[in-house]
């Protein structure tokens, strides 16, 4: 058998199993803010840290993306305390949340259910000024 046979018998082999995983367990592929999240069947929730400090009294979040199937849940919390009620998405969305903070340590958190599509998360801490 040439070896371009026993490649392409490979890769497909390889194909085939990623699929697997996916539909079995789901995938979740990228590091917000510097890359988009691709994902694929998935359900879980991510947090991150971020501190707020100094002149900044805000945390500005931009989400961007496109759900075949699932949502994306948004939230923000401290000391295990939400601090904000929880935003759903679902299949197309592009939106600025901003949200006038005490200076302090906060977490992010995005929870996904059983979600299929990508997003885009950006977040910042910033100056608040009204529209």
């Amino acid at each position: 058998m040439p070896a371009f046979w026993r490649r392409l018998i490979v890769l497909l082999a390889l194909a085939g199993l990623g699929y697997w995983y996916a539909e079995t367990y789901g995938v979740y592929a990228g590091f917000p803010p510097f890359t988009p999240v691709l994902l694929w069947d998935y359900t879980g929730e991510r947090v991150y840290e971020v501190t707020l400090q100094g002149a900044t009294d805000a945390l500005k979040i931009r989400l961007q993306g496109e759900l075949k199937q699932g949502a994306l849940r948004v939230w923000i919390s401290r000391g295990g305390r939400r601090v904000t009620r929880p935003r759903v998405f679902k299949a197309r969305f592009e939106e600025e949340l901003r949200r006038r903070l005490e200076p302090g340590r906060y977490t992010l958190h995005f929870a996904y259910e059983d979600a299929r599509g990508w997003a885009r998360l950006d977040w910042v801490s910033t100056k608040f000024e009204t529209w």
